[in-house]
């Protein structure tokens, strides 16, 4: 499903800049930071918003990682714009958040960002990149099957990735398999 190559990224584009400018309110103080980052206590209390809300913020303390997160969130986002519909690209991002964030309300509480989301939509593109007939080169494709056992393993590790692209990877197949019908 090749979509059009010379399209605006649009959905990269307004998640990023809306990541951008939240997270930015941390120079005024940390507010806002608080009310949407991960927290076990006020989920558990009703604040249901909280297992997406996190996307929204990028809590890192170094602000080198938080450019560098956001660098990397574009390219995924924009080459996942190329391959995917802007459905199914939000749908491998609203995946990849709700497995990050939920499983970051256990393993990383109290923290936030975008990087889960972009972990769903590399997972698509992994399951895009190994698909019977792909164009893709042997080295991408050698890569993208890495990612499965790395992303296992990141989450035995107990960290937040592995989880959002095995997500990302499995909603990718499902598509392939539904439309192969």
């Amino acid at each position: 499903m090749q979509q059009d190559e010379n399209r605006f990224p649009v959905l990269t584009a307004v998640t990023l800049t809306l990541t951008v400018a939240l997270t930015a309110t941390r120079l005024g103080g940390t507010g806002v930071e608080h009310a949407l980052r991960r927290d076990p206590d006020a989920l558990g209390s009703g604040e249901l918003w909280r297992l997406l809300s996190p996307v929204l913020v990028q809590t890192d303390p170094s602000w080198f990682a938080v450019v560098s997160v956001f660098a990397t969130c574009a390219v995924i986002g924009v080459i996942g714009e190329r391959v995917f519909s802007r459905p199914r690209w939000a749908a491998l991002y609203l995946v990849g958040a709700l497995a990050g964030h939920g499983i970051g309300e256990v393993f990383q509480p109290r923290q936030g960002g975008t990087s889960v989301a972009f972990a769903g939509v590399l997972g698509g593109l992994a399951a895009h990149a190994l698909r019977r007939g792909s164009r893709v080169p042997k080295p991408v494709q050698f890569w993208a099957a890495l990612g499965i056992p790395l992303a296992v393993l990141d989450t035995t590790s107990e960290d937040i990735h592995g989880l959002p692209f095995l997500a990302g990877f499995g909603l990718a197949l499902f598509w392939r398999w539904r439309d192969a019908r």
